[in-house]
C-alpha cells in the first residue's frame, strides 16, 4: 500500500501543527501501528504512526516547519512502487494550504489590490506585475509574495501541483539571488540559524524534502565542528541515521547554552526522546562541557507551539476583555473537615480540591451567567458544568476539563478530577482534555500564594484564582478571639458580560458553600 501520510487534525481549534522530529529517515522502512513522527500543536504534542508496512520514500515536510491540518508530510511506500501520482496529490495538498482555500486567496488578492489602488504608483506597480505573470500559475499568495520581494515569476520552478509556483518556491529563488550559495537547498528558518551559529551550509548533508537542509541538520552540524576529534565528528556524520539524537529544538538551544554534549544525554520522554529536563540534570551532573565555566551566551529562545499559542491567547484574552478582579476570604475550618469525612467514607482519595469543586459548581447553579463562553457577540450559558483545573506542566499552563461535575457523585469526581490531572501531568492529554470547558479554576494556593489576578481562558467569561490556607485570629461570636484556617479567593470576570455586583453575589455565594459544605457533600456522596 502506498499512501501520503498527513498532518492530523488534534481538535476543531487547531490551526496548525509543526513537525517536532522525525524518528525514521527517508529510505527507512516503517511498521504498522509503529511511531514515525512527533508533532506539536498548538495545544498538544501527538505521534504519528504507520498505516501500513512500506518504506519512507519521501519527506515532504522538514522538522521545525508547520502545516495545516491535513497538509502532506510525507511518503510512505513499498520500495520499488511507482509514487509519481502521490508526489504529485503532496503537491497539489501543499499548494492549497499555502493558497488557504481559493476562497481565502481572492479575498486577499482583492483585499491587496484595494489597498494598493490607493496609490497611483502602487496601483500602476500592481498592474504591471500582474502583466508579468499572467502566464505564470501561483497562488495569489505566492504572486504577492514574489512582488514583495522583486522575484521574477517566470524564472522561478515551481514544484507544487501540476508544477505550479508555491511560496517556497518564491522564497526560495529569492534566496538564491541573494545569497552566493545559490545552490544550497534549506528552509529560511535553517538559514537564519546557520548564520547565528556559524555553519557552513555548503557543508552540510540535507536530511530534508529532496535533500533539503532543516534546523536539525544545521544543530547537528554545528554540535559536530564543536567536537575535539574532527574524525569523530565525521563518523558521527556519517552514522548519523544509526545514532540519531532525538531532541526538539528547545532542548538542543538549552544543551548548547549549557555546555552540554547532547549526544551523551539519556531521555526519559516518549521513545527516548530527550526534554529540556534531561539536559539542565545533565548540566548538573557534571555533563557540561567547558563552555558552560565561562561566561553564558545570551541566545534568542523562539516559542515553542504550545507556548506561543499560551501567549496569543492570553494576550487576546487581556485585550479584549475588560478584566476585573475581586476578592473574598471564607473560613476554611468545615472544607478541610468536609474533605477529610468524604475520603474516609468513600473509600477514594478525595482532597479539598473536590470539595471546592462541589461549591463552585453549587455557586454556578445558582449564577449560571458565569457558567458561559462569549463568543461572535453572543453571551452563552452551558447546562453542564464542565470546570476546567490549571495544571503546570514543563510546556506551560494547562487547563484540562473536568466534564459534567453536577452530575458526578463525589467519589466519581474525585477519581475523574485525579485521572484528567495525571494525564496531564504525564503529557498523555489530548484535545478532548483541553476543550469545552466553561468554567476555570487556578489554584496558586498550593504554592503559598496569597493574592493574584489571574487571567480569563476565552470563551469563557470568568476563572476563580484559588488562595492558600493561612492561619488568622479572629473574633468570635462570645466576645473572644480564636485561631482559625481561613481561605481567599480571587475572581476574575470579563466586565463587559457581568457586572461587579454579579461577582460580588457569586463569591458570596461560594463562600457560604465552603464554610458550609456538608449539604453537598452529603448529596454527591450518596448518588
Amino acid at each position: 500500500m502506498a499512501y501520503v501520510v498527513k498532518m492530523p487534525k488534534l481538535g476543531l481549534e487547531m490551526k496548525s501543527g509543526e513537525l517536532s522530529v522525525w524518528l525514521v529517515s527517508e529510505g527507512d522502512d516503517v511498521t504498522e501501528g509503529e511511531p514515525i513522527a512527533e508533532i506539536e500543536s498548538e495545544k498538544t504534542t501527538a505521534e504519528i504512526t504507520a498505516k501500513e508496512d512500506g518504506v519512507l520514500r519521501r519527506v515532504i515536510l522538514a522538522e521545525g516547519d508547520s502545516v495545516e491540518p491535513g497538509g502532506s508530510l510525507a511518503i510512505v511506500a513499498e520500495a520499488d512502487a511507482d509514487i509519481s501520482s502521490l508526489e504529485a496529490e503532496a503537491g497539489g495538498a501543499a499548494e492549497a494550504d499555502a493558497g488557504g482555500g481559493a476562497e481565502a486567496e481572492a479575498e486577499e488578492s482583492e483585499s491587496s489590490t484595494a489597498e494598493a489602488s490607493s496609490s497611483a504608483q502602487s496601483a500602476g506597480t500592481q498592474k504591471s506585475s500582474a502583466s508579468a505573470s499572467s502566464d505564470v500559475q501561483a497562488s495569489p499568495r505566492a504572486k504577492q509574495l514574489a512582488d514583495d520581494l522583486g522575484v521574477d515569476l517566470s524564472t522561478v520552478e515551481g514544484t507544487g501541483f501540476q508544477g505550479s509556483i508555491t511560496e517556497s518556491d518564491v522564497e526560495e529563488a529569492a534566496e538564491s539571488a541573494e545569497s552566493a550559495a545559490a545552490d544550497v537547498q534549506a528552509s529560511p528558518r535553517a538559514k537564519q540559524l546557520a548564520e547565528n551559529l556559524g555553519v557552513d551550509l555548503s557543508t552540510v548533508e540535507g536530511t530534508g524534502f529532496q535533500g533539503s537542509i532543516t534546523e536539525s541538520d544545521v544543530e547537528a552540524a554545528a554540535e559536530s565542528a564543536s567536537s575535539e576529534s574532527s574524525a569523530e565528528a565525521a563518523t558521527s556524520e556519517e552514522g548519523a541515521s544509526d545514532t540519531r539524537v532525538f531532541a526538539p529544538p528547545s532542548a538542543r538551544r538549552l544543551a548548547r547554552e549549557l555546555g552540554v554534549d547532547i549526544s551523551q544525554v539519556s531521555g526519559s520522554g516518549k521513545n527516548g526522546r530527550i526534554t529540556e529536563s534531561d539536559v539542565r540534570a545533565a548540566a548538573e551532573e557534571g555533563g557540561a562541557a567547558e563552555a558552560a565555566t565561562s561566561e553564558p551566551v545570551e541566545m534568542e529562545r523562539p516559542l515553542s507551539g504550545m507556548r506561543r499559542t499560551i501567549a496569543d491567547r492570553l494576550g487576546q484574552s487581556y485585550r479584549e476583555s475588560v478584566h476585573v478582579t475581586v476578592n473574598r476570604s471564607a473560613d476554611a475550618e468545615e472544607l478541610l473537615a468536609a474533605a477529610d469525612a468524604a475520603d474516609d467514607a468513600l473509600g477514594v482519595d478525595v482532597s479539598i480540591s473536590d470539595v471546592l469543586i462541589l461549591a463552585v459548581s453549587a455557586a454556578l447553579d445558582e449564577y449560571p451567567a458565569f457558567n458561559a463562553t462569549f463568543e461572535d457577540e453572543v453571551h452563552k450559558l452551558h447546562e453542564s458544568h464542565n470546570i476546567c483545573m490549571a495544571v503546570d506542566i514543563e510546556e506551560g499552563l494547562i487547563a484540562p476539563v473536568v466534564r459534567d461535575v453536577d452530575s458526578l457523585s463525589l467519589a466519581e469526581l474525585a477519581e475523574t478530577r485525579k485521572e484528567t490531572t495525571q494525564r496531564a501531568l504525564s503529557g498523555d492529554y489530548t484535545m478532548d482534555d483541553l476543550t469545552g470547558g466553561t468554567f476555570t479554576i487556578s489554584n496558586l494556593g498550593v504554592l503559598g500564594v496569597e493574592s493574584f489576578d489571574p487571567i480569563i481562558n476565552p470563551p469563557q467569561v470568568a476563572i476563580l484564582g484559588v488562595n492558600t490556607i493561612r492561619k488568622e485570629v479572629v473574633p468570635t461570636d462570645d466576645g473572644d478571639v480564636a485561631v482559625r484556617r481561613r481561605i481567599s479567593f480571587s475572581l476574575s470576570f470579563d466586565h463587559r458580560i457581568v457586572d461587579g455586583a454579579d461577582a460580588a453575589r457569586y463569591l458570596g455565594s461560594l463562600v457560604g458553600h465552603v464554610e458550609n459544605p456538608w449539604p453537598l457533600v452529603i448529596a454527591a456522596g450518596g448518588q
